[in-house]
């Protein structure tokens, strides 16, 4: 039999080490500040949060942002499902909203092994509808 391993991968800001959880909050982050096309040899990697970038803040174009969100990381980061995704005003005059996401963390989701599993919360701030900002600020906390 052969062991199980979880992802590891390198933190984009500080290049230490991460592995487990920490890796697949890394490539959420990554998914939602990608827009759709531009990675090279990667194309699909992404969100495409960009059109609502400008967009008044209502609750069509909220929900329009959790539908984006949650299909580009349901269909590309198989270790995280969304339980719940609340949002939290951040600075609501230029349109900046935090969510925060209670998801299921597989540690071996990437296996197809989804028997092992871990609830969390997360908080994230993004500016989907921020006028000229990135799809994904600020850090995790």
């Amino acid at each position: 039999m052969t062991a199980r391993t979880t992802r590891t991968g390198i933190d984009p800001e500080t290049g230490r080490l991460l592995r487990g959880r920490a890796h697949a909050e890394s490539c959420v982050r990554r998914i939602l500040a990608t827009r759709i096309g531009t990675r090279v040899m990667r194309l699909d990697l992404g969100a495409d949060l960009a059109p609502l970038r400008g967009e008044n803040l209502t609750a069509a174009n909220v929900l329009r942002a959790y539908a984006e969100m949650v299909t580009a990381v349901h269909s590309q980061e198989p270790a995280i499902r969304f339980r719940k995704i609340e949002p939290a005003l951040k600075d609501g005059r230029n349109g900046a909203i935090a969510f925060v996401f209670s998801y299921v963390f597989y540690p071996f989701g990437h296996l197809g092994d989804y028997t092992v599993a871990e609830d969390a919360d997360v908080r994230v701030p993004i500016t989907a509808l921020a006028r000229g900002t990135a799809a994904v600020s600020g850090g995790w906390s």
